[in-house]
């Protein structure tokens, strides 16, 4: 367990403070975070698709906890992949969520150019052998 300032992070349970916590426990096996970067804030939006899911309260609370910059100072992949290892969970695999991608049949008359476009990406994350099944 490593404690530091205003919050305390260990493999079983995440605390930012005395209103945020979230027990590995109670959190599915599979989880599916979504990060989009938000260049003008200088992070990323953190969210958890919840709705009319068993686990709609506790996943809520993950994403509330993952989205407290202040204190986890998530701004990129690289931190949320961190914060969600140091809360028992493996990354699995990722895939873009943004809309309006082109397939392969888009042909020649495709221009790319520079823009302010927010990408978003789906991360899947696995929880650790040892914390499946308690």
């Amino acid at each position: 367990m490593v404690v530091s300032g205003t919050f305390c992070l260990s493999a079983q349970e995440l605390n930012v403070d005395n209103s945020s916590s979230v027990n590995i426990r109670q959190l599915p096996e599979y989880v599916v975070v979504t990060s989009e970067n938000t260049k003008f804030l200088g992070g990323m939006n953190i969210s958890i698709e919840s709705k009319k899911s068993q686990y709609e309260e506790v996943l809520e609370g993950l994403e509330k906890l993952l989205q407290k910059r202040n204190n986890l100072q998530i701004r990129n992949q690289t931190d949320l992949l961190n914060a969600m290892s140091t809360l028992g969970f493996d990354y699995v695999d990722a895939y873009n969520a943004s809309s309006g991608t082109i397939g392969v049949g888009g042909g020649n008359d495709i221009q790319v150019t520079g823009s302010n476009a927010k990408f978003r990406i789906n991360m899947v994350f696995r929880k650790k052998e040892n914390f499946r099944n308690l």
